[in-house]
């Protein structure tokens, strides 16, 4: 069986320690191997040392037009990445291409604000220089400049790609090194990523490191200008938070967790209306896209009370017609794969009893076991499964679908009273999450609701009718957009656009003469 290579030092290792073998979770078919790497603290000092000099050489320019540059290799690898994609992630073709063009997306997005920055490789000026006090000659001004470092980026299973690629391109531009750690399970993807990124001439020496495998002590050799990115469950990143290492060197840390998404119906919408189609569109497309396995999925759907019988409907049917065809994503006329694990199918059965006890099941059979092209048995499949739970369950916030998340095509309906009060309420008893979403027609419903939610949210989709034909579904993730939420989501954020960038940068105040500082910093 073919074993797959880090790369750590700059050099390929296929590792000598703890194996793991990667599988096809459709069919079960054995797929490669991956073993646990050593020297790990060698490869830290070789990203700050030869990698990090190397990068802040080059400039803010520089570095944009590589990441451009990276951004065209992978799109004309596109097809060879997708079949991976269906073949170690069970993504359909769609799905495939979701998570690779999200990736190129954010080079390219990169690579654009790029072309904004000042030339040469030196700060960034945060906001204008101020006076330190009334008629004074002296002034404040911050500046940002690349910390000197390393990032460690522990990425999640559900985006090889995306993940992966869109934490580099943002560290890249700042002018930090990268050392990668996928999720072992869908690695294959990452390893075949990585071996474009690292071909000759594509990339400054020591700019990016691939960890595949097990941390094994990764974070024992955190250094404080050190960052580490995590994106996974809330357990693992409180570990990585906690880390003893991450606490004595102060080092930063971003952390993306579990995210309990909401969907707010407006109490204007009316079933048959343009806005309507749209709920049902976007709440199926966010259920079932990578077979529900995103963070940034639907898992709440509050809906007016008078609406709850025809938005019901309409989701058992659509969601239905999907379950149908959920099966081998390898035959295209699937329409939604498997789950990425069996670690993530027993998890996700296990939540869909959880949330059964305090709400009503009306679609999907969590136990059924036959789907479209496999032996019966066979492969990690999860068929849509939709709850629905009671006005009064809805409100309590012990209640389990406002605290655990099913990582699959599983959502719940919670009949509200159409009050801005009410949903802010609901919403809020989730404790934070990356995404919410408001379909309404009524300014004063949408401006309000907007008020109440923001401060328990990354990021609010306002959708109206109005837009309707131009809306995309609220889990796409945009290089200029923040990425990331309060409290349970992990109270990190990624990407922004120029934003993202202040994570792997240090703000420091430069403070003196006003002339002084003109000259020192010449603006950007």
């Amino acid at each position: 069986m073919k074993r797959l290579s880090s790369y750590l030092g700059g050099a390929w290792q296929q590792g000598q320690g703890q194996t793991a073998v990667l599988v096809n979770p459709a069919t079960g078919a054995e797929l490669a191997e991956v073993a646990q790497c050593g020297g790990l603290g060698e490869a830290l000092q070789w990203a700050r040392s030869t990698g990090g000099t190397n990068l802040r050489a080059l400039g803010w320019r520089a570095r944009g037009e590589i990441l451009g540059n990276l951004a065209k290799l992978l799109h004309g690898a596109r097809e060879e990445l997708i079949g991976i994609a269906v073949a170690n992630g069970g993504n359909t073709r769609g799905d495939a291409k979701f998570d690779i063009d999200g990736a190129i997306g954010v080079l390219a997005g990169y690579a654009a604000l790029a072309a904004e920055l000042p030339e040469g490789n030196g700060h960034l000026l945060d906001g204008e220089a101020v006076p330190l006090h009334k008629g004074s000659k002296l002034r404040a001004q911050h500046v940002l400049t690349p910390r000197l470092g390393a990032a460690i980026h522990i990425n999640a299973f559900n985006f090889p790609a995306w993940g992966m690629v869109g934490k580099f391109a943002v560290a890249f531009l700042a002018g930090v090194p990268v050392l990668s750690k996928p999720a072992t399970s869908t690695s294959m993807l990452a390893a075949r990523i990585a071996e474009i990124m690292l071909a000759p001439g594509v990339l400054p020496e020591g700019a990016f490191q691939l960890l595949l495998g097990p941390a094994g002590d990764l974070l024992d050799h955190v250094g404080p200008q050190d960052v580490v990115a995590f994106t996974g469950s809330a357990d693992t990143g409180a570990k990585v938070r906690g880390h003893a290492k991450m606490l004595a060197t102060n080092a930063r840390v971003n952390i993306e967790a579990d995210s309990l998404n909401a969907v707010i119906i407006g109490p204007d919408v009316e079933a048959g209306s343009e806005l309507f189609d749209l709920v049902v569109r976007d709440c199926t497309i966010e259920l079932t896209q990578k077979a529900g396995q995103k963070c940034t999925a639907t898992r709440r759907i509050l809906v007016p009370t008078a609406l709850l019988g025809e938005l019901k409907d309409a989701l058992v049917d659509r969601l239905g017609a999907i379950a149908a065809k959920t099966g081998d994503p390898a035959d295209d006329t699937h329409r939604m794969g498997p789950l990425s694990s069996a670690s993530q199918l027993r998890d996700a059965r296990a939540g869909v009893a959880r949330l059964a006890t305090a709400a009503t099941r009306v679609l999907g059979n969590p136990e059924r076991t036959a789907f479209g092209g496999v032996a019966d048995g066979v492969g990690y499949f999860l068929e849509p499964i939709l709850f629905e739970a009671t006005a009064d369950a809805a409100l309590d916030a012990s209640a389990p679908f406002h605290h655990h998340e099913v990582f699959g095509p599983v959502a719940t309906l919670l009949p509200y009273d159409g009050t801005v009060e009410a949903a802010a309420r609901i919403v809020g008893a989730g404790q934070g999450s990356l995404v919410g979403t408001v379909y309404a027609d009524d300014r004063d419903f949408t401006a309000r609701a907007a008020l109440a939610l923001a401060p328990t949210l990354g990021r609010l989709v306002l959708a109206s009718e109005k837009i309707a034909g131009a809306s995309l579904a609220p889990g796409c993730v945009f290089p200029v957009s923040n990425h990331g939420g309060p409290g349970r989501a992990g109270d990190g954020g990624e990407l922004g656009g120029r934003s993202g960038l202040a994570f792997y940068l240090q703000r420091t105040t430069l403070q003196g003469g006003a002339a002084e500082l003109a000259r020192l910093l010449g603006g950007e």
